[in-house]
């Protein structure tokens, strides 16, 4: 067996450990990110981290998950990674193969997400699928005919920008922006989502009116991705998704409610289910593709 370490950079936390070749977590564990410092030091702190488990599992190379728009070939942060200041132009590649002497890949943590779903989670053994996590923005992984659609840019699957009658979607329809809305519906601040969903449930009149404007975005939102990409499954993931099977059958309801009828049951709705380290499965089956090629003629469900 073979093992990989894997690396999840998101602008608040960092989790990281070690990964077998076939997708079982050994090892883990997570730190704040020291997003404020900015990318080149951001750079080093990983090295710092890596360096103890290099040692300890002499892992075959290192996979890395990370915010922003990502160069899959040369590992470069292209943009779109606010959180880290200065983090556009970095390279976590070059830093950690000049540290530890390894093949290093890095894909967008999205993307990562899909390919963890399509590996070990509700998309396993699925062609065409696409992936959303809901959380402060709406981002997302496309997967065509088995592989990652990354776009000319590496820019694909950014549709939290794309503009529903005037409103960028995840202004309006990431959970951030739900508990913005409650906020201001109510006047008072200390909201999250698990106090919404709460009084959603408790039938709270004022709270089912602002959930239900939310989730007829959302559920439009996603109805046009099915439009576009006609995938097999919707894979959503984010916090709001611990809500279980309550949440996938009334957003499931809201997209047939807006598709045409056509286009109705053509696509499953289905909630992620790779768990809590996606990032770091995904991002293992990134660098198991691109350096050992064979290891998708191992594992022909996905």
């Amino acid at each position: 067996m073979s093992v990989i370490l894997a690396i999840d950079i998101g602008g608040t936390q960092i989790k990281y450990g070690i990964v077998a070749d076939d997708g079982a977590v050994l090892h883990h564990a997570q730190v704040d990110t020291p997003a404020t410092r900015g990318g080149l030091y951001l750079l080093d702190y990983l090295c710092e981290l890596a360096a103890p488990l290099v040692r300890e599992f002499a892992p075959i190379g290192i996979a890395v998950s990370s915010l922003g728009l990502i160069d899959p070939v040369t590992g470069t942060i292209l943009g779109a990674a606010e959180a880290v200041p200065d983090y556009a132009g970095c390279s976590p590649k070059a830093a950690l193969e000049a540290a530890f002497k390894v093949p290093v890949t890095v894909e967008n943590d999205v993307n990562c997400v899909a390919l963890a779903e399509g590996w070990q989670g509700a998309a396993k053994g699925v062609q065409h699928f696409i992936a959303l996590t809901i959380g402060t923005g709406i981002g997302g992984g496309i997967v065509i005919n088995g592989n990652l659609y990354r776009g000319a840019r590496a820019a694909a699957g950014e549709w939290g920008y794309m503009r529903i009658a005037g409103k960028m979607w995840e202004r309006y329809a990431s959970m951030s922006a739900l508990i913005r809305t409650v906020e201001a519906a109510t006047g008072e601040g200390n909201w999250d989502g698990k106090r919404i969903l709460a009084e959603y449930d408790a039938k709270n009149a004022q709270i089912c009116a602002v959930v239900a404007q939310w989730l007829d975005l959302l559920a439009t939102g996603i109805a046009n991705l099915i439009y576009a990409f006609n995938p097999q499954r919707v894979i959503v993931g984010g916090g709001v998704s611990a809500r279980g099977e309550p949440f996938r059958l009334e957003l499931a309801n809201g997209i047939d409610a807006v598709l045409e009828p056509d286009f109705r049951g053509m696509t499953e709705i289905c909630l992620a289910s790779a768990g809590n380290h996606a990032g770091m499965i995904g991002a293992t089956r990134n660098w198991l593709l691109t350096n050992t090629p064979d290891h998708a003629l191992q594992t022909p469900s996905f």
